[in-house]
């Protein structure tokens, strides 16, 4: 059984006048021993080892297939995404704003493909935007190594799980927001390879999984 279905109000029988009332009341019993029966059924699978498979909770998976660029070292980038792989009760807007149709807690994941051509070491910070304004002690820093050759650059792709408050889905949106100390360093799309054949690898990789509702 891969879903439940949600169980029906019971269709109990009308008094009849002149009907002996055992009959009746054997009818109405019949009636609500099943509508019983299919409730606790129900219950038996939501809470057996397997009831999670029953439950659809809000969550998503979003990707870019573009690079991003760092066009100042004086300015914040917010990552982008265009490829949304799958979206159940989350959205984007605008291209980089990450929206809840629910209010809850969410655990939010990702990663980067951040490339670095200069020929120095580099700082990148990382950091999570709440309504578009910077969300308390939410930075990372990381270093860069510098480029290999001028053909060969420096590659890290940094990870970061937290967890993101929704309490009113109609005002409230996360953004990602990050910064380089170079404009040689950027999010990199790679194509497929191949020898072996080896699939594209994404600028940016994010999920988003529903926790908990609201204490």
């Amino acid at each position: 059984m891969s879903r439940l279905d949600s169980p029906v109000n019971p269709r109990l029988p009308d008094p009849n006048p002149g009907t002996e009332s055992a009959g009746y009341l054997a009818g109405l019993l019949s009636v609500l021993r099943l509508y019983f029966n299919r409730i606790t059924s129900i219950f038996q699978l939501l809470l057996g080892p397997s009831g999670g498979s029953f439950l659809q909770n809000p969550h998503a998976m979003l990707m870019s297939d573009q690079d991003q660029s760092n066009p100042s070292i004086t300015g914040a980038n917010q990552l982008t995404f265009n490829q949304p792989v799958i979206t159940q009760g989350v959205r984007v807007e605008n291209t980089d704003e990450i929206w809840f149709e629910k209010s809850g807690q969410y655990l939010v994941t990702f990663s980067l493909q951040v490339s670095n051509r200069s020929n120095a070491v580099q700082e990148f910070e990382v950091w999570a935007g709440y309504n578009g304004t910077n969300y308390p002690l939410s930075n990372t820093r990381f270093d860069i190594p510098a480029r290999k050759s001028v053909s060969i650059w420096a590659h890290i792709v940094p990870v970061i799980t937290g967890i993101f408050t929704v309490a009113n889905p109609q005002t409230e949106y996360l953004t990602i927001k990050w910064w380089a100390s170079s404009t040689d360093v950027f999010l990199e799309h790679y194509p497929a390879g191949t020898s072996p054949t080896r699939p594209e690898i994404p600028s940016v990789i994010l999920t988003v999984n529903f926790v908990s509702r609201l204490p």
